[in-house]
């Protein structure tokens, strides 16, 4: 895992504030806490098992045909996993998406409870990763943004588990490591002044896919202009009179 830069660095500062990031469908749902209707998600997977389905039955009429297949190719157990991949993955992925949904609006309410004024809500994977163990259990499965920094919820819990106010964050970046010589985008990289946490953005709240890397860039570009935003609204701290 390449860290962005050395602790023992003074603190470098951000890339400069950058205009709002324009509002697409998915930031904007980010930003105002909505889940996205999953009826058509539903509806595709449902379409995906029904076809592993018709092509499991199909295979099981027409076993001379996988048997001959096994003989003339190599790319037999590519033809015969497809239709149980399909069949088993339809399920699993929608069940995954409805409890995603169940749990992120059950947090979502308890955050409207407490009245905050949240800028942005970042639906993220568990376990986050962090460097030393920064975060004790339970693990938020939602950060919120606000004037103040960081709060992480937990399904769990009518309050947040984990704040980070903007004065430890040193510095927001994509966290990247090596895979295969290959640099490769995996998630948020918040720099602390004790260590670092990583974050993995998931794509929209109530789903369970990880963000995309186009994704991260723009949260980044968001998590940057708040803190710019929050910094120049700060006001100053007098230093020590000589």
């Amino acid at each position: 895992m390449d860290e962005p830069d050395d602790p023992d660095e003074p603190d470098e500062p951000d890339e400069p504030d950058a205009p709002d990031e324009p509002d697409v469908p998915w930031l904007q749902r980010l930003r105002d806490g909505v889940v996205p209707p999953a009826r058509w998600l539903f509806v595709t997977l449902g379409a995906l098992t029904a076809a592993g389905a018709l092509l499991l039955w199909a295979e099981a009429l027409h076993l001379e045909w996988v048997a001959d297949l096994w003989e003339h190719t190599q790319r037999i157990g590519a033809v015969v996993l497809v239709p149980p991949v399909l069949v088993v993955t339809g399920p699993v992925v929608a069940l995954a998406a409805w409890w995603s949904g169940r749990r992120d609006r059950r947090v979502l309410a308890r955050i409207r409870a407490r009245g905050d004024d949240v800028a942005l809500h970042l639906p993220v994977t568990t376990p986050s990763i962090r460097e030393p163990d920064e975060l004790s259990d339970p693990a938020p499965v939602l950060w919120t943004v606000d004037s103040d920094g960081l709060h992480g919820w937990s399904s769990h819990a009518d309050r947040p588990v984990h704040d980070l106010p903007w004065q430890r964050i040193r510095r927001i970046d994509v966290a990247t490591h090596t895979v295969r010589g290959q640099d490769q985008d995996f998630g948020i990289w918040i720099d602390l002044d004790r260590g670092h946490l990583v974050l993995a953005p998931r794509a929209a709240l109530g789903r369970p896919f990880a963000a995309s890397g186009a994704q991260w860039a723009t949260l980044v570009r968001v998590l940057r202009a708040l803190r710019s935003r929050a910094a120049g609204a700060s006001p100053a701290v007098p230093g020590p009179t000589t």
